[in-house]
C-alpha cells in the first residue's frame, strides 16, 4: 500500500451498534488516499470483530488491539502507528461526510500552513445518506487570528479534536499528546497545546474553519466521553490552589483582551456567541468560588465595572440564559460559589434547583422565553 496522504485515528470502545456506519462512512471518502487505524481499546462487546472485519475487506484499514486504558491512550498509540503528512480524529459512533477529506485537503492546498477546521452537526438518530452530500461548491469561510483562537477554542467546533486535520510533522516535532492523566478536556488541552506549536513555528498562520457540516457526531450514552461525564462524580472539585490566587482580577484581564481580539464580539454569529458569554461567566463563578476557598477579597469594581457587568448586558441582550445571570444580577457571591461547586463536583441537586428556578423568575419577569444551551 502506498504511503497515505491523512491517517484517520478511530478510538473504539463498546460501539457494535454504531461502528458500522462510521467505517462505511469513511470508505465512501471521495478522496481514496487515507488509512484508517481502528484502536480496539478493549472493548468488551463485537466491536474489535468489526475492526477484524474492515482490516480484511480493505487494506486501508488496520487494527491496534490493545487493554483498555481509555480514549487519550488510544488515540496516542493511533498517533505512534500513523504514516501520514495530515491526523485526523474521528469517534467510533459518528460519521464523516463523504467529501470531508477532499475538501479539508483541497484547504490545506490552498491555504499551506493554518489549521483547516470544519463544521459538525448533532444527530440523535439514525444518520441519513442526505448528511454525506452537503453542497461543497458554496463553501464560507470563518477565520481566526492567534489572538482570537483562545475564542475559538471555547466555541461548539473548536474544543473538539474530530473536526481539524492535523499536521503530523508539527504534532511530533512539538511533542503535543493526548494527557492520559485527564478524567475530561482532553481535546480542548490537546487542541491548546497544537495552537501554541502552530503559532509558534508559523507566525501569521490562521485557523480556516470551512462553514460547511463535514462531521456528524451523536450523542450516545455509552461514548467515552459520557462515561466519563456520568462516572467523574467525585463529589469535590479538583483544583490547584496555587494557580488560582488573584484569578478574578487575571480573567478580567483575560477578557479585555479576548473581547478586543475579537473586536467586541462584533460579526459572531449567535451559535458562536452564546457559549462564548456563558463560558466567561461560569468562569467568573469559578473566581468567585476560588476567592472564597483561598480567603481573598475579589476586585471592589467586581459586580459593578469591567467584565461582569458586560456580560451580564450582552446576556440579557440576545437572552443567552444561564443560571448563573441572576446569581451575579443580584450579588449572591454565596449562592454563586455554591452553585459552581454543586456543578462542577456533580452533586448537581442544587445547581439542577438553580437553574430551573432562575430561569423560571426570568421567564416571569420578563414576559419572553431565554435560550437555553
Amino acid at each position: 500500500m502506498e504511503r497515505p496522504v491523512i491517517s484517520i485515528i478511530v478510538p473504539v470502545y463498546k460501539v457494535e451498534q454504531f461502528l458500522p456506519a462510521c467505517i462505511e462512512s469513511i470508505r465512501a471518502q471521495t478522496f481514496p488516499g487515507w488509512e484508517c487505524i481502528l484502536v480496539d481499546d478493549g472493548s468488551p462487546d463485537g466491536s474489535g470483530a468489526l475492526c477484524d472485519e474492515a482490516a480484511a475487506a480493505d487494506v486501508r484499514f488496520s487494527v491496534i488491539h490493545k487493554r483498555n486504558a481509555g480514549v487519550s491512550a488510544a488515540r496516542n498509540s493511533g498517533m505512534e502507528a500513523a504514516r501520514g503528512d495530515y491526523l485526523l480524529f474521528a469517534d467510533a459512533d459518528d460519521a464523516l461526510a463523504s467529501c470531508a477529506l477532499a475538501l479539508a485537503l483541497d484547504a490545506a492546498g490552498r491555504w499551506p500552513g493554518d489549521l483547516v477546521c470544519w463544521r459538525r452537526v448533532r444527530r440523535q438518530a439514525e444518520l441519513a445518506k442526505a448528511d454525506f452530500a452537503p453542497d461543497c461548491a458554496a463553501l464560507g469561510q470563518t477565520l481566526y487570528t492567534q489572538a482570537q483562537s483562545r475564542v475559538y477554542m471555547t466555541t461548539v467546533d473548536g474544543h473538539a479534536v474530530t473536526n481539524k486535520l492535523f499536521d503530523a510533522a508539527l504534532l511530533r516535532a512539538a511533542g503535543v499528546r493526548f494527557d492520559t492523566a485527564l478524567a475530561k478536556a482532553e481535546d480542548y488541552v490537546f487542541g491548546g497545546a497544537y495552537l501554541q506549536a502552530l503559532f509558534a513555528a508559523r507566525p501569521g498562520a490562521l485557523v480556516r474553519q470551512l462553514e460547511a457540516p463535514l462531521y456528524f457526531w451523536r450523542m450516545n450514552p455509552e461514548s467515552v466521553s459520557n462515561r466519563k461525564a456520568r462516572g467523574d462524580r467525585r463529589g469535590k472539585v479538583e483544583w490547584e490552589p496555587e494557580e488560582y490566587r488573584d484569578y478574578a482580577r487575571r480573567l478580567t484581564a483575560e477578557y479585555a483582551e479576548t473581547r478586543a481580539a475579537m473586536n467586541g464580539w462584533q460579526g459572531m454569529t449567535e451559535a458562536d456567541l452564546a457559549p462564548q458569554l456563558r463560558t466567561y461567566l461560569r468562569r467568573f463563578a469559578f473566581a468567585v468560588w476560588a476567592a472564597g476557598q483561598l480567603g481573598e477579597a475579589l476586585p471592589a469594581d467586581f459586580f459593578t465595572a469591567g467584565a461582569v457587568p458586560e456580560l451580564l448586558k450582552l446576556l440579557r441582550r440576545h437572552r443567552f440564559f444561564t443560571p448563573y445571570y441572576l446569581l451575579f444580577r443580584l450579588r449572591l457571591k454565596s449562592l454563586i460559589a455554591r452553585c459552581y461547586e454543586s456543578e462542577e463536583s456533580g452533586r448537581v441537586v442544587l445547581y439542577r434547583r438553580l437553574y430551573t428556578l432562575t430561569y423560571y423568575i426570568l421567564f416571569a419577569c420578563g414576559g419572553k422565553r431565554w435560550q437555553q444551551a
